[in-house]
């Protein structure tokens, strides 16, 4: 809809996005331990989006994404061309996006590794660890 009709009404229905509560909840939503997700990393994120004027910033990037989805098709056919190693580490539970554009990534890279984490949008903050693991076992292998 805002991008569709960016106007005051639209923006102001975003707003909620940038509050404490959706900013913890895109940490912990699709975790499975969401109480050992570290506090630090939501109250860092939510310090940055407080700062004044930073409403306006994020209306604008969040406006702009409707580019971002236009660019598929050139990055899509930069992978066919080029076919760069690629290593995906996804959290099978992202809220944003879900493990079909991970596994997409196959569709047309052949060296493809895609590992669907058993976490949600940042899988680094409960599956730290796995991911280490498997970029050094990718870089090492390549």
């Amino acid at each position: 809809t805002y991008w569709e009709n960016p106007n005051e009404e639209n923006k102001n229905n975003l707003k909620s996005l940038f509050t404490v509560d959706f900013t913890k909840y895109q940490y912990t939503d699709g975790t499975r331990n969401p109480d050992r997700i570290s506090p630090d990393a939501w109250n860092m994120d939510q310090l940055a989006l407080d700062r004044p004027g930073n409403d306006e910033i994020q209306l604008a990037l969040y406006y702009d994404y409707r580019n971002n989805l236009k660019q598929y098709p050139n990055w899509q056919e930069f992978f066919r061309t080029y076919q760069p190693p690629t290593l995906v580490a996804w959290g099978k539970n992202d809220m944003f996006f879900g493990p079909k554009g991970a596994l997409a990534f196959q569709n047309d890279l052949k060296d493809c590794e895609v590992h669907l984490l058993n976490t949600g949008h940042f899988p680094l903050e409960e599956e730290l660890e796995t991911s280490a693991y498997l970029i050094k076992q990718f870089l090492r292998d390549r």
